[in-house]
């Protein structure tokens, strides 16, 4: 019959008017499988697996269960079907204190039928992302799938893509994304201060009178934590707000401008200096903006001489912010620019070696701004070069002994560049590898004792690399566990934070 037209719009659209419809007239005709297997059944039927559509549809009105389309995949790996990411809720749901769960169905179909409806992949609560295994854990069906990820250190803390920073031989992780497909994200609104030495840990709660954001960046000025970031809901408009560490007190910072998303951000010692990103239109700024702590007062800084763009990568020298890659609306660029927040003033870098790329971060090694990996057009970078600021110069790396990927991280130890992690469009990494600016030699990592990973964060704490969160792959639950790499026992150590 071939596929239906338009594909899978139609399909999904249709089902999701029937399913929510109660119409089983419809619901018969468009869904033809023999068997259905749907683990979040489970909730209110106690049990997962369906003689047919009837059997099923009957278990769900019942709960008063509810569909939402959250996005599709328009082929799973059999390429005979879509996957429909669906947002789900019910009465058997809300009585275990489940507001909503995220889930994922691959559709097998046949033109305008689908003739297969399997769950596939994990069922993550709102909030609680492991809840709906801990609730239902004595149906069988349940059971028998737990994620490793809940089974495996992922708890309240669990988040990817938070942001981090250092105080003292701590770490500050805050904010970032606990998975699913929930159409307006998961987001995390409480953080974390990890002693990764002594494996100490409190909690840091949410900024109270603050909606939920996603924070993008996140400093520490000695005094303060500063993360700024945007609303996911109803628009994109920009939050910040400062920890105060000793208190326990969070303020809210006024932001000059409104709908704004994209950003990256740097910390220098006196301002917060935040460049780049969109309006969440397809027009990048070339804007910035800085805050000063010390009078709580906003600056636009001068236009940058390169193009506006988002998914760049941003570093801190000591005098100037460096910016380099990222995409814009039309291509990825291979371009960059430093700022100097003292003079207010920008200029264009020397040329780099190495093809337009997003999604890498940058490292500043007191000398050189190291890039490494990145990708270009869904094809992952595994070269690298470094740029002197001094002279202007850049300088081709050595070899990697990694394959290509982007989402990884780049820390500076004080005598290497260690990358860890990341992401190929296939698969997530668990092994890295350390390279020497000096000698422009790279070493291979062992292979970590986490799962791999990416969109986690890292950083240097006393010579030793510190990585924590992330997830292995896209829509899962995030990962709630991290590990310290010793540069000079070589060894690493996973840590589960346990406050």
């Amino acid at each position: 019959m071939g596929l239906c037209q338009p594909f899978p719009d139609r399909l999904i659209e249709d089902f999701l008017a029937a399913y929510n419809g109660r119409d089983l007239q419809a619901l018969e005709e468009l869904v033809v499988a023999p068997q259905i297997e749907d683990l979040v059944a489970a909730a209110y039927a106690g049990r997962g697996v369906f003689d047919d559509v009837g059997d099923w549809a009957s278990a769900a009105w019942d709960a008063n269960d509810r569909l939402h389309n959250s996005g599709y995949s328009a082929f799973h790996p059999s390429k005979n079907g879509f996957q429909m990411l669906v947002t789900r809720k019910s009465d058997s749901l809300r009585e275990a204190g489940i507001n909503s769960v995220s889930a994922t169905l691959n559709a097998d179909t046949d033109g305008c039928a689908i003739t297969s409806l399997e769950s596939a992949g994990p069922v993550q609560a709102m909030k609680t992302p492991c809840a709906f295994y801990s609730e239902f854990a004595d149906v069988a069906d349940v059971s028998k799938v737990v994620p490793r990820d809940c089974a495996d250190g992922s708890g309240a803390l669990a988040r990817s893509n938070p942001v981090i920073a250092v105080v003292d031989e701590s770490a500050v992780i805050w904010g970032g994304d606990r998975g699913g497909h929930f159409t307006f994200g998961d987001i995390a609104m409480d953080g974390l201060l990890l002693d990764p030495g002594s494996v100490r840990s409190s909690l840091i709660g949410a900024p109270p009178d603050l909606p939920p954001f996603r924070a993008t960046a996140g400093v520490w000025t000695g005094e303060k934590l500063i993360v700024i970031g945007n609303k996911t809901r109803p628009h994109y408009d920009v939050v910040a707000a400062a920890y105060d560490l000793g208190t326990g007190r969070w303020d809210k910072i006024a932001f000059p401008y409104k709908k704004w998303s994209g950003f990256q951000g740097v910390w220098t010692g006196r301002e917060v200096v935040i460049w780049g990103g969109p309006d969440h239109s397809s027009r990048p700024y070339r804007r910035g903006v800085a805050y000063a702590p010390s009078t709580g007062t906003w600056r636009r800084t001068s236009p940058a001489p390169v193009a506006g763009r988002w998914s760049h990568s941003m570093a801190w020298t000591g005098t100037e912010m460096i910016v380099w890659g990222g995409s814009n609306a039309d291509s990825d660029l291979g371009d960059g620019a430093a700022y100097d927040p003292l003079t207010d003033t920008w200029r264009k870098i020397a040329p780099a070696p190495l093809s337009p790329r997003q999604w890498l971060p940058l490292t500043w090694t007191g000398s050189e701004v190291v890039v490494w990996g990145g990708s270009s057009h869904s094809k992952d970078r595994a070269d690298g070069a470094a740029y002197d600021p001094a002279t202007d110069s850049w300088r081709k790396l050595a070899p990697s002994p990694l394959k290509g990927r982007h989402y990884h991280s780049t820390t500076w130890t004080g005598e290497e560049v260690i990358i860890f992690g990341g992401y190929n469009y296939r698969r997530s990494f668990a092994d890295g590898a350390a390279y020497d600016p000096l000698r422009d030699q790279w070493r291979r990592l062992p292979v970590a004792p986490i799962r791999p990973r990416f969109l986690h964060a890292a950083t240097a704490i006393g010579g030793d690399l510190f990585v924590y969160g992330g997830t292995w792959r896209f829509g899962h639950i995030a990962l709630g566990d991290g590990a310290t790499y010793d540069s000079d026992s070589r060894r690493w150590r996973r840590i589960v934070p346990n406050p």
